[in-house]
């Protein structure tokens, strides 16, 4: 008999071990859960963070082109009016000195190329010779 109660009391024993480690198994698993879950959130983040940096990095290059476009168009202002202070037969020397410039600063500014000549009346328009120059050597060839 008093081995009846000793596995008796073993069987119970084990059934309150067996109930204990699955509880805490229970518990573990449930944890485990839980840091998975904050695993993705803070993936999810960290994903929202790079775009964030991409979205900001493109809008900062689109403001620098845009200042940048800025920046030449006043320096083309500027420039331009100094060429007007210099059409006034003003000596350089003089327009430094208004505009508090160095001499060396003060240029005329360079004309551009891609200006018609109905806006250039005072120079002849130029004319492109290759065509005739190659008919010509087509004509001494035979």
């Amino acid at each position: 008999m008093a081995e009846n109660r000793k596995s008796a009391k073993q069987t119970a024993a084990r059934k309150a071990a067996r109930e204990q480690a699955a509880q805490r198994a229970a518990e573990f698993r449930r944890r485990q859960e839980q840091l998975e879950e904050l695993a993705v959130e803070y993936f999810v983040a960290v994903d929202a963070v790079a775009g964030i940096e991409a979205g900001a990095e493109e809008r900062i290059a689109a403001i620098r082109a845009e200042t940048e476009q800025q920046v030449e168009a006043s320096r083309a202002e500027a420039a331009a009016i100094i060429g007007q202070m210099l059409d006034t037969k003003v000596t350089r020397d003089e327009v430094a000195e208004r505009l508090g410039l160095p001499v060396r600063e003060v240029k005329r500014p360079k004309r551009d190329m891609t200006t018609s000549t109905a806006e250039r009346p005072d120079e002849s328009p130029a004319v492109d010779d290759s065509a005739r120059a190659d008919a010509y050597d087509d004509d001494a060839a035979a």
